[in-house]
């Protein structure tokens, strides 16, 4: 489907890596008295740049476009401020 972050047939497969993900962060979350979810979501977002950087050059703007996109398309959805499906993109 066109907009898709991740295709359908890999989004259903048994690994689930932003499940993986959001395990770790809560686990490190959780481990943390007093956290500085500031400086948390920073390095979240440093290896965001970092994932961007690996593209190649010529589709580095976009795929940071996108990403920041999606970032806030997803917030918006699971916030309840709209509805949808917050794993793809219009």
């Amino acid at each position: 489907m066109k907009g898709e972050i991740v295709p359908q047939d890999e989004r259903s497969s048994e690994s689930c890596l932003h499940c993986e993900i959001n395990d770790l962060v809560q686990e490190y979350v959780e481990g943390q008295e007093g956290g500085d979810l500031t400086d948390l979501a920073a390095r979240i977002a440093e290896s965001l740049v970092d994932l961007v950087l690996l593209a190649p050059e010529e589709e580095q703007a976009r795929l940071l476009s996108v990403s920041i996109a999606h970032l806030g398309h997803t917030f918006l959805e699971k916030s309840g401020a709209i509805a949808g499906d917050a794993n793809t993109m219009q």
